[in-house]
């Protein structure tokens, strides 16, 4: 792991703490007009394409097959199925519902790590794992659930689980340049979620697009993807996971906040207890010391 500069390091961190826990409003502002395929497509095309502008401008080599075939497999897990399914379950929920869900990705990411890579949790990690479920179950218990229909509430976690598993699949395909393949998994996820959305019927109209929706839409591109993703993704390559995905204990809180105030939403106390103990859950399994995974391949070497 390379050494990366403080300034950069500390504006990625919050950029993915303050605007990634901001955009859980905005797209509860978005997709009430807006259909949420179609916002999510709109978003990635326009945000892929001038990310790639950018570096066709710093004459960045041109993307290898390799390289697309990576960014479609990040791209389908991180922004269709994961971002995608979050905004067409926002339909349903309130944002600060759906944001603790959400906040779930780091505990799929610790499995799929563990699976596809062999990172082992550590006593204290596992016991934050085991946290992050119980707040899971305390929301989809009769006594904490919100009144939300089943299937929005399957798509979100579902959606947390394919954030989880793109942003361990990210180390793997996540090509030369951060900033290329950024934009590609964008314009990848763009077009797949643009030809969802008419596959299903979703339509767009002039009607919505309202200038609220228009606003939050703009938000989107340039915070959420512009900014936020390309930080989210160069703080995946260049510092620990640990480090990375503590912006989960983060969004929530801000999430809260934000629609509390903006969106006048009603923040219930079991979504506040869920989110606790979400909350501490992953920052238990994020505190872990982590234990010594390549011993084994050091002794197979000597």
């Amino acid at each position: 792991m390379r050494r990366s500069p403080l300034g950069l390091l500390l504006f990625s961190l919050i950029a993915v703490y303050v605007l990634w826990g901001s955009t859980g409003p905005a797209i509860r502002v978005a997709v009430m007009t807006l259909p949420p395929w179609y916002l999510a497509g709109i978003r990635f095309l326009i945000a892929g394409a001038v990310l790639w502008g950018f570096v066709r401008y710093r004459r960045v080599p041109l993307p290898k097959p390799s390289e697309w075939r990576g960014a479609t497999i990040v791209g389908v897990a991180l922004l269709v199925l994961g971002n995608g399914l979050f905004a067409w379950a926002l339909q349903y929920m309130p944002s600060n519902v759906g944001i603790v869900y959400l906040a779930l990705g780091p505990v799929f990411m610790a499995i799929f790590a563990y699976v596809l890579e062999g990172e082992r949790l550590t006593a204290m990690g596992a016991t934050g794992l085991l946290l992050g479920f119980a707040g899971l179950l305390y929301l989809l218990t009769p006594s904490g659930i919100e009144q939300t229909s089943l299937l929005p509430t399957l798509a979100v976690i579902f959606s947390a689980v394919t954030w989880g598993l793109g942003s361990i699949l990210q180390r793997r395909y996540g090509g030369r340049d951060l900033v290329q393949g950024s934009a590609m998994q964008m314009l990848v996820a763009g077009v797949i979620l643009i030809v969802l959305a008419a596959l299903t019927g979703q339509r767009m109209t002039a009607a919505s697009l309202t200038p609220h929706a228009l606003v939050a839409l703009g938000y989107l591109i340039v915070f959420g993807s512009i900014i936020g993703y390309s930080c989210y993704l160069w703080l995946m390559r260049n510092v620990s996971t640990t480090l990375a995905s503590t912006y989960a204990y983060v969004n929530p809180v801000v999430a809260i906040a934000v629609s509390a105030w903006l969106l006048r939403e009603h923040v219930a106390v079991h979504t506040l207890i869920a989110a606790a103990v979400i909350v501490s859950g992953v920052a238990l399994m994020m505190l872990a010391p982590k234990p010594q995974v390549a011993r084994m391949e050091q002794l197979r070497a000597a």
